[in-house]
């Protein structure tokens, strides 16, 4: 029979119990932490709005990321114009031969669905597109 501490666990299953609370603290820590660069423009583009630091988040976004991970990183929406569906807008970038300029129908911007195929709600990411917002 193995030994037991005075009440009554046995120190290999406590030690186990310890190493299994770390692995998940350190897993957790690993998975809400942003990349620099990721941090460094959705504090640009919350304050100034700018179409490059926009470039930067749009490429750290992907289907399925949370919502409140997607919020965290863009700050509150410009537009939403039905449920689900969200724009931010951005200014028009400074160069003239960026791909995207403030054209006739449209602005720079990020449209954001979290609706599946069906239509539903979902707390998920599942389609985005950086371009022209227009309607």
């Amino acid at each position: 029979m193995p030994a037991r501490e005075a009440h009554g666990i046995c120190p290999g299953l406590w030690l186990a119990g310890i190493a299994g609370l770390l692995i998940l603290f350190m897993l957790v820590a690993a998975c809400d932490r942003t990349d620099p660069a990721l941090q460094q423009a959705s504090s640009s583009y919350q304050s100034r709005r700018d179409y490059a630091s926009l470039e930067i988040l749009a490429s750290g976004l992907h289907q399925g990321m949370a919502r409140t991970a997607v919020e965290r990183l863009l700050g509150e929406a410009d537009y939403s114009p039905v449920d689900g569906q969200y724009y931010y807008a951005a200014n028009p970038p400074a160069t003239r031969n960026s791909p995207v300029q403030q054209q006739q129908y449209g602005s720079p911007g990020l449209i954001l669905d979290y609706r599946n195929p069906e239509g539903e709600l979902t707390g998920q990411l599942q389609h985005f597109e950086l371009g022209l917002i227009g309607e």
